[in-house]
């Protein structure tokens, strides 16, 4: 049965792990995209899908009057013409509108001041008769007839008649010019203070002009005792300064009475109507919104006219499937995926090569989308409180993804993809900011810290590091929406805190940390099982020398072990200086070289040990090159059987790369006649390839054929080492064996370094240590001696 199961596995780890064609896994990633879009845009869309028509007809569950059987919560926000509003507001603009009235200025020379003339002229001819009584004064003059004697007699002892007419005209033309003086009575009054008037004059260059309601004066207020009456007599004393008071009152009582007599002012109705109809029709129509998740009427509670007219709108709006508002999330999505694989295909372009890769990185992301789906269901649950107290982003285990594929790929390709989970977080929460800052903060710093788990303890670091994140940027919402953190309810501080906002989203900002840490520690090993991907922790178990194909390697080819160990040395170094993957550069190497196990005897190193004839025998360069090639033929299907990761097996055929197999190919070139030379084809003495595609693969390529050649020098030495090493680079590059790897000339001197330093330690001269024999000898001689 493990049989079976480990050869079925084989299987499908080799056709994810196949190496295909660009072209058929854009093919492949295309239909992942597609259908990722497809899965988010009906996530964020169902709020705009609409939801069940609620039965407000006479005889429905929901007629006005009647008691709500259920709680109903509007599924998304939604705006409607208010016509109830759009009437308040229309009646709001028209009662702001000023009233009109009309002002005739002729009025102040035809009426006033012709009768004010015709009356002071008059005085002075009873004056001058000798007449001059009140009584007198009040039969001859008819405008002063309702005047006091007392008012009368002041004019009568007034010795400055030529000034008396100025004192009276003066303060009707002050009246009539400040106020607007109407004959009938008003019964807008109240309006019209709050609204105020705009006189047209008639007869003057200034057309128009605003003043305050309370300025428009009906005549009757003039003589009542009021405020109207107080007003003018405190005008007249302000601009009459040097007058008695006597002589001041009947000034300005004679003075009113010729303003009661000639009101300037008449109520325009029409023009007034004109306005309040224009700036009635100015207003728009007026939209109410109900929010989205909106509760419009609970549970037990009656139906208003209000409420159901709420409910006849979410009928009409709600329940209908907005096809913009899905249009608009579609659009958005697909802006959101171009600028991902966009970046993705600017700086990480093979990365996503493998359908692997793309099957890992979709798979675990539809499983945070579909959790977004699920949580939202619950999270905008009728009659949850959740929204009250906690943020929807911190539901959303964003820390997971990005925790797993930032540990098992890299920190760029984690942020792009976290990215675009935020902004999905940011539709799926109704559009809160909060909830946006919480995913796109955490996809960051999870992302980051990824790179950095090293040991089991650093998933415990991850869970604190992940909380405390989602705790500050939790505060800050708070302080931004004014939430209450802590309410003291007199129950106990214990009681209290539990109760607490603080507590609530403590407590669950530890749940999503440690649960997103607690999910990468159960996945990761059945991504390494199923996609058979190189982790940390997967490539420590394969640098476990028990692993069956090194006990093999050590059994059947011990010399071609030691040489894999002293060529892991040179290289993991190396990839440590040039701040590579030494784990992955070591394990690389301790399978490099598997495909000598079969024929183990046949390769130089081990050839002391078994020394058969047909191990020793290369006279038939082309069977030898054939068999020196075999091996990493064999060594890439026995790393398969063994279930080896893809990025491992890729050392095999690289660190030889398509490189030519020099001394099979001079012999066999030495062997025949020149004119048979044509006949032979070098690509049989050339190794299969590809030259390393990496800069992992290469160093390894430079230290397998360093490792050999060191053994072969005289002498050990600085010198002599660098010149060594500088042979064998020169040759890769001759061959251009390096074109493909990414290793630049500054990269090439930190490696010759780093082998040098190396060979250095482990070739250097140790001194002859003396035979047991001679010490013994030595021993004897010494005892003689001292007997004598």
């Amino acid at each position: 049965m493990k049989a079976i199961l480990d050869s079925s596995m084989t299987q499908v780890t080799d056709f994810l792990t196949k190496v295909r064609p660009v072209s058929v896994v854009r093919n492949i990633q295309l239909v992942l995209v597609s259908l990722t879009l497809l899965f988010v845009t009906y996530v964020l869309s169902i709020p705009f899908f609409g939801q069940t028509r609620v039965d407000t007809d006479p005889d429905g569950l929901f007629s006005e009057g009647k008691i709500a059987p259920e709680t109903i919560q509007s599924a998304k926000e939604f705006s409607y013409e208010d016509t109830e509003k759009t009437n308040q507001e229309k009646q709001k603009a028209a009662a702001n509108v000023p009233f009109a009235f009309d002002k005739d200025f002729g009025i102040l020379v035809a009426g006033i001041d012709t009768n004010l003339s015709e009356d002071v002229e008059l005085l002075r001819t009873i004056l001058a008769e000798g007449k001059g009584s009140p009584a007198i004064v009040k039969d001859r003059i008819p405008r002063w007839r309702n005047r006091t004697n007392e008012e009368i007699q002041a004019i009568l002892d007034y010795p400055r008649k030529d000034k008396l007419k100025n004192f009276i005209q003066q303060y009707t033309n002050l009246i009539f010019s400040k106020y607007c003086i109407v004959k009938e009575d008003l019964p807008f009054a109240k309006d019209l203070d709050k609204a105020g008037a705009k006189i047209r004059n008639i007869g003057t260059q200034d057309q128009t002009y605003f003043i305050d309601g309370n300025l428009v004066i009906p005549r009757s207020q003039i003589y009542k005792e009021g405020p109207v009456a107080s007003v003018l007599s405190k005008l007249a004393s302000e601009k009459l300064p040097n007058v008695s008071d006597s002589l001041l009152k009947a000034v300005s009582r004679i003075g009113l009475y010729y303003v009661y007599s000639y009101p300037a002012c008449s109520y325009n109705a029409e023009e007034t109507e004109n306005s309040r109809l224009r700036a009635s029709s100015s207003i728009p129509i007026q939209k109410s919104r109900i929010q989205a998740n909106e509760v419009v009427v609970r549970s037990g509670d009656v139906i208003t006219p209000e409420v159901k007219f709420k409910l006849d709108m979410m009928n009409r709006y709600a329940t209908r499937a907005n096809l913009a508002s899905i249009i608009s999330i579609f659009l958005t999505q697909c802006v959101l995926i171009m600028i991902v694989g966009f970046y993705l295909i600017r700086y990480r372009p093979k990365r996503l090569n493998d359908l692997s890769s793309n099957l890992i990185i979709f798979f675990t992301l539809w499983i945070v989308i579909a959790s977004i789906y699920l949580l939202s269901k619950i999270f905008y649950a009728t009659d949850s409180d959740l929204s009250g107290v906690y943020y929807f982003g911190m539901f959303v285990p964003v820390g997971m993804l990005c925790l797993l594929l930032g540990f098992v790929y890299d920190e760029q390709l984690s942020i792009a993809i976290g990215f675009f989970l935020a902004f999905a977080v940011f539709f799926a929460s109704r559009y809160n900011p909060t909830s946006f800052m919480l995913a796109f903060t955490v996809a960051v710093v999870s992302s980051i810290y990824g790179r950095r788990l090293l040991k089991r303890i650093d998933f415990l670091k991850a869970g604190f590091l992940l909380t405390f994140v989602q705790i500050l940027i939790t505060t800050a919402g708070y302080l931004f929406d004014g939430r209450e953190f802590y309410v003291s309810t007199g129950s106990g501080f214990f009681r209290d805190l539990t109760n607490s906002n603080l507590f609530h989203i403590t407590v669950m900002c530890f749940v999503n940390g440690f649960a997103s840490a607690t999910a990468v520690q159960f996945l990761l090993p059945l991504y390494e099982y199923v996609f058979n991907i190189p982790t940390r922790f997967k490539l420590i178990e394969l640098a476990d020398t028990g692993h069956p194909l090194l006990q093999q390697l050590l059994t059947k080819a011990p010399s071609t072990y030691t040489h894999t160990f002293m060529v892991a040395a040179l290289s993991e170094r190396a990839a440590q200086n040039l701040n590579l993957d030494r784990l992955l550069v070591r394990v690389g190497v301790y399978f490099h070289d598997i495909g000598k196990i079969p024929n183990a005897g046949f390769f130089v190193e081990n050839q002391h040990l078994i020394p058969k004839p047909e191990h020793i025998d290369k006279n038939n360069p082309a069977l030898a090159a054939k068999t020196v090639i075999d091996h990493v033929l064999d060594g890439i299907e026995m790393a398969k059987k063994a279930r080896l990761p893809r990025e491992i097996i890729s050392f095999i055929p690289e660190h030889h790369g398509t490189s030519t197999m020099a001394f099979f190919y001079h012999k066999a070139l030495q062997e025949i006649s020149p004119s048979a030379r044509k006949n032979i084809n070098k690509k049989d003495f050339q190794y299969p390839g590809p030259k390393p595609q990496s800069k992992e693969t290469a160093i390894v390529m430079i230290a397998d054929s360093l490792e050999a050649a060191s053994r072969s020098l005289d002498e050990v030495s600085p010198e002599s080492l660098d010149e060594l090493i500088r042979k064998i680079v020169n040759s890769k590059l001759a061959e251009n064996q390096l074109d493909e790897s990414g290793l630049t000339i500054g990269d090439l001197e930190i490696i010759k370094s780093s082998f040098q330093e190396v060979l250095l330690s482990s070739l250097h001269q140790r001194p002859k240590y003396p035979k047991p024999e001679d010490t013994k000898a030595l021993e004897v001689a010494g005892s003689k001696k001292n007997k004598k």
